[in-house]
């Protein structure tokens, strides 16, 4: 936590709470969206205002590496599992094919495959360039 020991110093010599600047570090450490910790810390119990706040999280993100950092976990996540889901059934299509067999609702079968391909490798796409951001609603568009 020695990173954030000078922006702490700095902040408690402009008369902020410490334990404020505790909590903002450790939502800052979390991941908690900015919109979050700023409502949290302009709170009537905390007792500071929107101009203290603001260069407090402004400066503990920088440290931290960035705002969006942690934000695009979902994109690998929804991304693999729904090429995972598209590949296995791209297999169970040419197992089907190669060694014989009935594809039971073969339209159903390969346009999930599609759907599951294209949306897993777009997701991971925007994942991987860092736009893909986690909303508070993820299934919202």
């Amino acid at each position: 936590m020695s990173k954030y020991e000078e922006i702490k110093q700095r902040f408690l010599g402009r008369g902020i709470k410490e334990e404020n600047i505790d909590y903002a570090i450790e939502s800052v450490r979390y991941g908690t969206k900015r919109e979050h910790i700023l409502e949290n810390l302009t709170a009537d119990y905390r007792g500071m205002n929107r101009e203290e706040a603001v260069p407090l999280v402004e400066a503990l993100f920088i440290a931290n590496g960035g705002e969006f950092r942690k934000e695009n976990r979902g994109g690998y996540l929804y991304g693999g599992a729904l090429l995972a889901a598209g590949l296995l059934l791209a297999f169970y299509i040419g197992y089907v094919l190669l060694f014989g067999g009935i594809l039971f609702r073969p339209i159903l079968v390969v346009g999930t495959a599609v759907v599951c391909l294209g949306i897993g490798t777009k997701l991971l796409l925007k994942a991987a360039r860092g736009k893909y951001r986690d909303s508070d609603e993820p299934f919202k568009g």
